[in-house]
């Protein structure tokens, strides 16, 4: 199971400028649109082409975020067919394949969406660490 490559085709992000402030909720979700056969050429491989959909919401109604790609994913040719065949079936695809596609697709869609987001001054979509400053604690000064 491997991960060849995953590229994107379209980012978009929109910021409501007439949006009031307060506690903002954001929401990240990845879904898969379609499935398709990968041409490649290896003795027992078999590939997939995943087409995937992030969406990352800022409610209430502050923005979004949407990224939307696709996931090369390589196995052998058993693991490979029974996932196509799952998809064209019930537009589901089994989990141990599931997870590292939708992980990837995850992954670059953060990535993506927390690079946009600075762009139109929304707030980043996972949270960054901070570093915070404590005094230092004081220590008794000896007298000779």
């Amino acid at each position: 199971m491997t991960i060849v490559k995953i590229n994107l085709h379209k980012v978009n992000a929109e910021r409501n400028l007439s949006a009031k402030g307060g506690q903002i909720k954001i929401n990240n979700n990845v879904s898969i649109k379609d499935v398709e056969d990968l041409s490649f050429v290896v003795d027992g491989k078999k590939g997939l082409k995943v087409t995937f959909a992030f969406n990352c919401s800022y409610e209430p109604n502050l923005g979004k975020i949407d990224v939307e790609g696709q996931v090369l994913y390589v196995d052998g040719d058993k693991k490979v067919s029974k996932a196509k065949a799952e998809w064209e079936k019930d537009k589901r695809i089994p989990a141990e394949v599931m997870e590292e596609i939708i992980n990837a697709a995850l992954h670059k869609g953060n990535i993506q969406a927390i690079k946009i987001s600075e762009e139109v001054n929304l707030p980043s979509p996972l949270p960054l660490p901070k570093v915070k400053a404590t005094a230092a604690p004081e220590t008794p000064v000896k007298k000779n």
